[in-house]
């Protein structure tokens, strides 16, 4: 404590009796020497305080600065928004105590201000800390990155620390690569001042190697005191047989928990996903009311409650309140300090109150199913007991055998501090091209200074020039936008100069569009109204497919409470309190995160250890593993259950490939392994494709944590049915893993996610407001053209980078290729037995294969490929007969529609608007240029900057974009310029094509003679351009122009566009008007005025054939109606009419006044 202030002294020597803790002594004395430190200590040892009190005394110790912009210290990044509360809530305590201590000894301090900027904070908050920045800031990376894409970044210029908590949570994601070039960013912006960087201290409970994660903060000290946790672990099983519990095991699993938690002071049950947690807490409460005999509101079915959603019976949240992220803050908040406080007894959570939130005296963590990790399971349990010196108390209840050995084996590896190993991702693309783009948005960069600030950051250190050249051809321009509009540029590469420059918006798509956290377009529920009649409060948000199944006045669950939902509109519901009413339960849809291959190894191995030992033996290693007694004897008997079954055991050195036939009389086989999800998803992909490669079928592959399950036709005997065959497919080739995992991934479901994600995090799918939700269906549509397009070029950095993110990230393919290395050397054994029915091991695995299928369709899995059928629609049309649409598209809407898209009727603005109009309309002349509303100027400016060139075309000197040349180059012979750079060089692989449907997408319907005029091609050219994107679904032929005649082409989208506005224009015209309006149309109509009466002698049948259907008073006929509408009407013109049967239809009703109709 030597290096402390006195008054810092004085307060912790009365707070801390026992003195500091090894790390904390370790901590300070690395800090105080100005080292980047990362202090790595388990939960509970004060590592919080250990980077914060020499921050805290400095600050108390040194004057207030001057300048307001350096104001701002010390910079806390939190993962959590939950833990940065938290944080803020606690520093309270050491900055009132150390102020108390100094007063007391007559000492004055200087003041410190601590401010939290996250997500949850309102938008006036957000302008008072830019403008009056604290001494402290609490943020989380999104913030962060925020405030350095703003003008509020300039409140960061005296930033001396930055403190990052739980840091392994970052450093092996891409939220984690995004938050390092933040941190680059803010020590380029500190680097002109004469003292160092920022120091850097990460914290962290859970994390090797530790040497990663020293590396992702730039090199940092390493303090990492022996001292292992003090954990009390149990692993309870409340059946006697988890096989036939004689009914469903989550009842009792529910009542274990009750048990548990009435049994304790305060306990945290943790659960692994949102809609569990709302359905166990609703439960407990339930059951909570019945032992109580406080009595529960009548049972009734809350609305239509789907296959997916339970429902509660509406007992008020009195023991136990649900937490997690899709809750609002201030319920979250509301929900902690009543926990803390001792006012509630229990709250059920997910990971949202994993990572190092103290909350209090917690003396029991409650674990329903086995953790994801090691690491999870040690940051969870670690809640309780959150004090120095405590014990961390956990219970695990595991819910069916298979669940019970990953939960051994876990809780093993806990006591053992057996966490996975991290690994950092590398050269994340779709992060890089966020953040560049953010860079370039404030500050105009150098290529070089900017790629040397990118590759401070530990993810990107090997970053190569050829990556970095890549993403920046995709930021600048280099793809054809005029396809997809969210491919035009988003800076401007000054190739002469090497500068990277911003465009017009491009610090607004930053803001609005940045981030890591995939959108999953969550509604949004807010109350309609609260009791002051203020405007709407959030509640929480919900799955966009649960809102989709809800009607107003439906009861749903939310955050432990009932709510009745008022309205829904397109981002939001809108709720109101429904207390005591029974409700449906939320569910939200989330990938779920896959077994490390770490942690399956230690499952294999203790799978083989206890298939090794007989009963008593294997129940006394189970008790002594914590286990208690049924739970052992479930464990035990499970193995010996599955050995029975199959003769061997799969495990670390063994897959076993079961075969039997399913309920149909289908071959099943089932692929044993404990290796978990990341190695058995590419396992099954590889597997998938030789079996539809070898015998041309296309088999139902799923996988899961244990192995994977195959649904095969049955065949003859010397196809898959042939002893060996399986195992042979299951052997894949260890060289040749990567390739065809590779192959088969590019056409899955799984890539197509994941490149929508990877595209909105690059800033190509950028959402158009910060305050409206974009749908998911409308994100995936929008990804899908997306990728129509950029499919189509092999060196697209997003393509590449989701394909890196699914073998890196997603998958683990290189620990799939050690296995099948390990497989062909033998070192691993392949198995193949014949079962009767599945095997123990087995039943569990197809639950998950009977859930992956329950909702699909009927089609045959051959069918629903995209290459199995392909249609010449062209030829198709020829067979057909062309479509006319002649008659029926409007011709000012086709006018109007051919002149924007050509910009005649949208005229550019500026330089960048220039740059546009020739990326995406093409080549244009001078006085093209001009009556677009170009300037000259603008055109020579951008020649001067390399980004436009001159080019003969059809024998016209044209203005054209540099991305154009290679395409006019190849498919028309026009000479290229001197000087363009070698990237626009390159050969375009169907240069004509993309000319010709340039031409389409900027036009009205047109003919192949107008596309061979505007490019000098021949017209036989043309036409089997325009017939190569017909059968690609691009353009249709057919009659199009009113008043045309010929073959003519159109655009499929600008088709579209014209038939929805002939349609709109031909919608208002019987759209409702004024009433003055009306009653100026109806006399005339009617032919009721003077000088537009019925004449001649069928004068009176028109004037009463146009009043068919309209009940009149009989008497009022021959007086008022007809002598208006006929000139010259006699009396006995209607008997005539009558009397000729020329209308003889009558209808006869008495009125209330007795008067005839």
């Amino acid at each position: 404590m030597e290096p402390f202030g006195t008054a810092t002294r004085t307060w912790f020597e009365q707070a801390f009796p026992n003195g500091p803790t090894r790390a904390q002594v370790e901590a300070w004395s690395s800090v105080s020497r100005g080292h980047d430190t990362l202090v790595v200590a388990p939960t509970g040892s004060g590592k919080t305080l250990s980077a914060f009190l020499w921050s805290l005394d400095r600050l108390l110790h040194s004057p207030v600065p001057e300048d307001r912009s350096r104001r701002c210290r010390v910079l806390y990044v939190s993962p959590l928004k939950a833990l940065a509360v938290d944080v803020e809530r606690n520093l309270r305590r050491p900055l009132a105590g150390i102020t108390a201590a100094a007063t007391a000894a007559g000492e004055e301090l200087s003041p410190v201000t601590v401010g939290v900027r996250t997500g949850d904070t309102p938008a006036q908050e957000r302008r008072r800390l830019a403008t009056h920045p604290p001494d402290v800031l609490i943020t989380t990376p999104e913030s962060l990155f925020l405030v350095l894409t703003s003008k509020a970044r300039e409140g960061l210029a005296g930033v001396e620390t930055v403190i990052v908590d739980e840091v392994h949570a970052l450093a092996g994601t891409k939220r984690g690569a995004h938050l390092a070039l933040s941190l680059e960013r803010l020590s380029e912006r500190l680097a002109d001042r004469p003292t160092r960087p920022a120091q850097r201290i990460g914290l962290s409970a859970t994390v090797r190697p530790r040497e990663v994660v020293a590396d992702y903060l730039g090199g940092a000290r390493i303090v990492a005191p022996p001292d292992a946790p003090r954990m009390d672990l149990r692993v309870e099983v409340p059946v006697p047989d988890l096989e036939e519990p004689g009914g469903p095991v989550w009842p009792h699993v529910e009542r274990r928990v009750l048990d548990l938690v009435e049994a304790h002071r305060s306990t945290i049950v943790f659960t692994n996903g949102r809609r569990t947690a709302e359905k166990l807490c609703a439960r407990l409460n339930d059951l909570h009311a019945e032992r109580t005999g406080d009595g529960l509101p009548e049972e009734e079915v809350a609305a239509q409650v789907s296959g997916q959603s339970g429902q509660s019976r509406g007992a008020d949240a009195v023991i136990a309140r649900a937490h997690h992220g899709s809750m609002s803050k201030s319920e979250r908040a509301l929900i902690e300090d009543d926990l803390k406080e001792g006012r509630l007894r229990c709250v059920v959570a997910t990971s949202s109150l994993e990572l190092g939130v103290d909350m209090g005296a917690v003396d029991l963590v409650v674990q329903v199913a086995s953790p994801p990790s090691v690491a999870s399971g040690l940051q969870r349990v670690g809640r309780a007991g959150h004090q120095v010196g405590e014990v961390s108390r956990g219970v695990f209840l595991p819910q069916y055998r298979g669940d019970l050995l990953a939960t051994t084996v876990v809780t093993e590896r806990m006591r053992e501090g057996g966490i996975e190993r991290l690994e950092m991702p590398r050269n994340p693309l779709d992060v890089l091209s966020q953040q560049v783009v953010a860079m370039v948005a404030m500050d105009e960069w150098s290529v070089s200074g900017l790629a040397a600030v990118v590759r401070r950051a530990a993810p990107f250190s090997d970053l190569s020039d050829s990556v970095l050249g890549s993403v920046l051809d995709m930021l600048s321009g280099r793809y054809p936008s005029d396809e997809f509009a969210e491919l035009r540029p988003r800076l401007v590469w000054d190739r002469e100069e090497d500068v990277l420059r911003a465009r017009p918006g491009t610090q607004r798509l930053a803001v609005i569009s940045g981030g890591t956290i995939p959108d999953r377009g969550l509604f949004k529920v807010h109350l309609a109204s609260d009791p002051d009649g203020r405007a709407p409060t959030r509640v929480g948000e919900l799955d966009e497919e649960m809102v989709y199944e809800s009607r107003v006045g439906d009861v749903f669950v939310l955050g432990s409470t009932s709510w009745r939902i008022e309205a829904i509109t397109a981002d939001r519901v809108m709720v109101s309190p429904a207390p005591g009413r029974p409700g449906r339960m939320p569910f939200w849809k989330a990938d779920a995160q896959g077994r490390p291959a770490e942690l399956g190894r230690a499952v294999g191995a203790a799978t083989r250890e206890l298939a090794g030992l007989d009963a008593v033996e294997g129940r006394a290693s189970a008790v002594t593993a914590g286990l208690d007694a049924w739970a052992a004897d479930n464990l035990v008997e499970y193995v010996a259950e599955q050995r029975e079954a199959t003769g061997q055991v799969p495990d670390d050195r063994t897959v076993v490939i079961e075969r039997f036939r399913d309920q149909v009389g289908d071959w099943r086989a089932v692929v044993h392994s404990p290796l978990g999800a990341r190695v058995h998803a590419p396992w099954a992909l590889a597997i998938g494709g030789r079996l539809r490669d070898r015998f041309g079928m296309d088999a139902q592959v799923v996988h899961g944590d244990d192995g994977i399950v195959l649904r095969l036709p049955d065949v003859e005997s010397g196809g898959v049915g042939r002893p060996g065959e399986l195992a042979d497919l299951v052997a894949v080739d260890p060289d040749g893993v990567e390739a065809l995992v590779t192959e088969e991934l590019t056409g899955s479901a799984l890539f197509a996610s994941r490149f929508r994600e990877c595209a909105a995090r690059a800033l190509l799918l950028p959402r158009q407001r910060p305050d409206r939700r974009m749908p998911l269906w409308q994100q995936r549509l929008r990804s899908q053209h997306l990728l129509s397009v950029a499919g189509r070029y092999g060196s697209f950095p997003i393509v590449l980078e989701t394909v890196r993110e699914c073998l890196r990230d997603v998958f683990d393919v290189p620990e799939l290729t050690r296995v099948l290395a390990d497989v062909r050397a033998r070192r691993i054994r392949v198995v193949e037995v014949e079962t009767t029915r599945a095997s123990p091991f087995a039943r569990s695995l197809l639950m998950e294969y009977t859930a992956a299928f329950l909702y699909e369709g009927d089609a045959p899995a051959a069918e629903s490929r995209a290459q199995a059928l392909t249609l010449d629609t062209s030829l198709l049309a020829d067979l057909l007969g062309g479509t006319d649409l002649r008659e029926l598209l409007d011709p000012e809407v086709v006018a109007r529609t051919g002149a924007l898209l050509q910009r005649v009727a949208a005229p550019v603005r500026d330089l960048e608007g220039t740059a546009d109009l020739l990326r995406e309309v093409g080549p244009l002349s001078t006085d093209e240029a001009v009556e677009r509303g170009a300037d000259p100027a603008w055109l020579f400016d951008l020649e001067g900057a390399g980004r436009a060139v001159r080019m003969p075309v059809a024998g016209v000197e044209r203005w054209c974009a540099v991305e154009d040349v290679s395409r006019l180059r190849d498919a028309l012979g026009a000479e290229p310029p001197p000087g363009v750079p070698s990237v626009f060089l390159e050969p375009v692989e169907e240069p004509l094509t993309d000319l010709v449907s340039r031409y389409a997408r900027t036009h009205g319907p047109f003919t192949s003679a107008e596309v061979s005029a505007r490019s000098g091609v021949d017209v036989d050219v043309v036409e089997g351009a325009l017939r190569g994107l017909a059968r690609r679904g691009r353009v249709a032929r057919g009659g199009f122009r009113p008043g045309g005649s010929g073959t003519e082409w159109c655009d499929a989208d600008v088709l579209r566009r014209l038939r929805r506005g002939s349609i709109a224009r031909l919608r208002r015209e019987v759209e409702p008007v004024e009433p003055s309006t009306l009653a100026v149309f109806s006399p005339l109509w009617q032919r009721a005025v003077p000088g537009e009466r019925w004449r001649g002698p069928d004068a009176v049948f028109e004037a009463v054939e146009s009043l068919r259907g309209v009940p009149l008073v009989a008497s009022s006929l021959e007086s008022l109606v007809l002598p208006t509408r006929v000139e010259g009407y006699l009396a006995s013109s209607l008997d005539a009419l009558t009397q000729a049967v020329r209308y003889v239809t009558y209808t006869h009703q008495t009125l209330p006044t007795n008067r005839e109709v």
